[in-house]
């Protein structure tokens, strides 16, 4: 039971990250849209990649959650 409980935060803590890295991938993606409108600078190339970093580690984190979400209710 107490290995249920730990599980349970564990899942809660990774919704909560995998939440973050959304919203923050949102404001860099607003980020590169004010850079290419507003300022015409073409530094924005690398926040293309800081991005792409953190959707795939978010959806990394998905993944991981549906395997423990799964996991949990087979016990």
């Amino acid at each position: 039971m107490d290995s249920n409980k730990k599980l349970e935060g564990k899942l809660a803590d990774y919704r909560r990250f995998t939440m973050t890295l959304i919203i923050l991938s949102a404001y860099l993606y607003v980020g590169i849209l004010i850079s290419i409108y507003e300022y015409h600078s073409t530094a924005y190339y690398y926040l293309f990649v800081l991005i792409i970093l953190l959707l795939s580690t978010a959806f990394y984190f998905v993944r991981k959650l549906n395997q423990w979400q799964k996991k949990l209710r087979e016990e």
